[in-house]
């Protein structure tokens, strides 16, 4: 079916180099017999080479390839109205393009996971050489995934009526052993940076936000009396408090009182978006994520007596007029390979090919005798989020070969989509060099129209995890074992 609407837009594409020609009088064209001026033949030129570039984009299935098909179609329905007596039959091909391109958005064929692809193997040679390794008693796992335990979470954008000092706020409730029991606030400011108010119950880590904007500028303690955020069967509702770093008295109100069905989806958070120097990358996944509506719901947010209005969403979502205001009673906020420098735990091994490191669990292939990394994932509450990799990882104590490359795949929750890219293992003597890129970006799974429209026109939620590099560096001591240092960075972050 590709193929076939492939050859209509390319052949309505060439037919219209008619007008141009005609217009140029580059050849005598008998079967328009309308006159066309200079100026619209340039017009059938631009429609010629908007659907000649469509149809070469579709056929090396380029995803925004209907882009200049629209475009195309449009200048050619507008030349078919301009010269209906010779024209008017290309309004067939205009209807059939229109037609692909709407069952294209209203179709939704969720993504899936490489792992279900059988997977690729490696000849043991290129990896190991060709004598073989003898018994493997433990292996070494240079990955690790680190989890934020919170609550819940919502977000309010005042960035079209903005503050002095701040232009959003970020209220989140913590409840566990490590943080505490209580509220956050992450107060957006206007220089890129946060500011983080908290309760006196919380014990928050301030190296745990150099992903969040621009970094953290202040942590402050504050009271904040009474303060809450729940979701309910009519939404969101919250009431939060406090005094900021001028003394000013910050108040943040959302009482919801919908009575039509919530319609939540998942999301991956661009959050790491604007980090400069990140020393993880921040894997935000919201599950039951949805929007504050506008309809029958009071949003307050109030800066020192005076009143701000909060941004409102351009597009319906589910046929229902929404705020910019955005809330998750279910997060799972992850960051995956923190910056290190340390020698390396190695994981010892038994007669099993999934064993327990901590609180990881690694699943194994063996490539003939030699053990390597299929799968790393950790659960928190009821979601699990894996690293997976297409070949396995190499086994690096046994690792002989120069290099060894693949691609991984990052997941959790199926309504969360994927996170894609590629992995690459160099050797240069004693020292072995490990990078991974998130070069596929973020593959969503939703079937909404309207989000996916968002998703189109604002390419960055999908895009952004394509500007961070991670790569570290491994060198084996006979005594202490492998000694790894690994850092990330932003590439093409322009």
């Amino acid at each position: 079916m590709k193929i076939v609407l492939v050859v209509i837009i390319l052949l309505h594409g060439l037919i219209h180099l008619m007008g141009f020609v005609k217009a140029f009088g580059l050849a005598n064209i008998s079967e328009m017999r309308l006159p066309i001026s200079r100026g619209w033949g340039l017009l059938w030129l631009i429609a010629t080479l908007m659907l000649i570039l469509s149809g070469m984009l579709l056929f090396l299935s380029v995803s925004f390839w209907w882009i200049p098909a629209i475009t195309g179609v449009i200048l050619s329905q507008i030349l078919v109205f301009a010269f209906w007596q010779d024209a008017r039959f290309g309004s067939i091909p205009n209807m059939i393009i229109m037609i692909f391109i709407v069952l294209g958005f209203v179709r939704h064929t969720p993504p899936v996971s490489m792992m279900t692809e059988e997977i690729t193997r490696v000849p043991y040679e290129e990896r190991y050489g060709a004598v073989s390794t003898g018994e493997h008693v433990q292996i070494i796992n240079p990955f690790e995934i680190n989890i934020i335990p919170m609550e819940r979470l919502v977000i309010i954008n005042i960035e079209n009526d903005p503050d002095s000092l701040y232009i959003g706020f970020e209220p989140q409730v913590f409840d566990d052993e490590i943080i505490g029991a209580g509220m956050l606030v992450i107060a957006w400011r206007t220089d890129g940076k946060v500011d983080v108010y908290h309760q006196p119950s919380l014990s928050p880590d301030p190296g745990g936000y150099d992903f969040v904007g621009q970094g953290l500028e202040n942590m402050i303690e504050r009271e904040m009396p009474e303060a809450f955020f729940e979701v309910n069967e009519r939404g969101a509702q919250a009431d939060v408090s406090f005094e900021d770093i001028e003394g000013r008295l910050i108040e943040l109100k959302i009482a919801e009182h919908s009575t039509r069905t919530r319609k939540p989806f998942g999301l991956l958070a661009p959050m790491g978006m604007a980090a400069k120097d990140p020393s993880a990358m921040p894997m935000i996944l919201l599950h039951d994520f949805y929007f504050v509506r506008r309809n029958k719901t009071e949003i307050s947010v109030k800066i020192n007596g005076r009143n701000h209005v909060p941004d409102t969403l351009p597009i319906p979502i589910d046929f229902t007029r929404m705020s910019f205001v955005r809330y998750c009673p279910d997060p799972l906020i992850a960051t995956l390979n923190p910056a290190f420098d340390g020698v390396l735990t190695s994981i010892p091994l038994n007669d099993e090919l999934t064993v327990r490191h901590g609180d990881h669990t690694v699943e194994m292939t063996l490539n003939r005798n030699v053990p390597e990394i299929q799968r790393i994932s950790r659960i928190h509450n009821q979601h699990t989020i894996s690293l997976a990799f297409s070949p396995s990882f190499p086994n690096l104590e046994s690792f002989t070969g120069e290099a060894a490359e693949g691609r991984f795949e990052i997941s959790g929750d199926p309504s969360t989509g994927f996170i894609r890219g590629e992995y690459r293992v160099v050797r240069s003597g004693d020292h072995l060099m490990l990078e991974m890129i998130p070069s596929g970006g973020w593959i969503p799974n939703e079937s909404k129209l309207s989000v996916r429209l968002i998703y189109i026109v604002e390419p960055m939620f999908t895009q952004w995890p394509t500007t961070y590099r991670w790569r570290a560096g491994l060198e084996q001591d006979e005594d202490s074992g492998f000694r790894m240092v690994s850092s990330w960075e932003r590439i093409n972050n322009d």
